[in-house]
């Protein structure tokens, strides 16, 4: 097994509860223009669960919009972000897992939301502090799923080995593709009854963050 010596966290969803934070925005841009988050909305919602799993972030959420906020999409689009800059929450066992990891892996940061977004999200938790080094949005000079979002990390930082780093996240077609690209392990956390698919193949398949533990040696 791989001694893993550097973690890249993309913290959409490995971090930050971004199943709870959609939902959440959702409801209130909604609100905000004046129509309910009711029963039969609700089940719409899970019903387009199934369409949008396997979606980059961008179209997931310009999807969920369109379908329930057609008419009014420009100012949904801008009440959106302005709610999800407001979700704080955090997968239940992010900060325990950071805490045993803390000073003993190099922490990477990989962000697919803005420095302005994810900082306000984060600021209660404090979670940006167990991190070396941070990229958001505006700081890289490619998209998922492009291997370029991870090259720069080991050209500013070279004492870093790419082949003892593991890529954490939960988009098959964003971060998990990535990494592949750039030739790098990673970690898909995902429900267990998700099957891998052939490709992308993630090195890992978790259904909790903690789980990782097992598989790190802290000692």
């Amino acid at each position: 097994m791989t001694k893993f010596e550097t973690l890249i966290f993309i913290p959409e969803g490995s971090l930050l509860n971004e199943k709870v934070a959609e939902r959440n925005a959702l409801r209130q841009t909604l609100l905000a223009l004046d129509r309910e988050f009711g029963p039969a909305e609700r089940i719409k919602y899970t019903n387009l669960q199934a369409q949008v799993k396997f979606l980059k972030q961008d179209e997931r959420i310009d999807l969920i919009l369109q379908t329930f906020c057609a008419a009014e999409l420009a100012e949904a689009h801008i009440i959106f972000t302005q709610k999800m800059a407001q979700q704080k929450q955090l997968i239940k066992d992010a900060i325990p897992v950071l805490d045993q990891i803390q000073n003993k892996l190099n922490l990477i940061l990989v962000a697919k939301e803005a420095k302005s977004v994810l900082t306000t999200r984060t600021a209660e938790s404090e979670l940006l502090n167990y991190f070396s080094t941070i990229y958001f949005k505006e700081d890289l000079t490619a998209a998922f799923p492009s291997k370029n979002v991870f090259m720069p990390i080991f050209h500013e930082r070279p004492e870093l080995n790419p082949a003892t780093s593991l890529v954490i996240g939960t988009s098959l077609v964003e971060e998990i593709q990535a990494a592949e690209n750039a030739n790098l392990q990673s970690l898909w956390l995902a429900p267990k009854k998700v099957k891998i698919p052939i490709t992308p193949h993630p090195t890992l398949h978790l259904n909790q963050l903690s789980d990782l533990l097992f598989y790190l040696k802290l000692s």
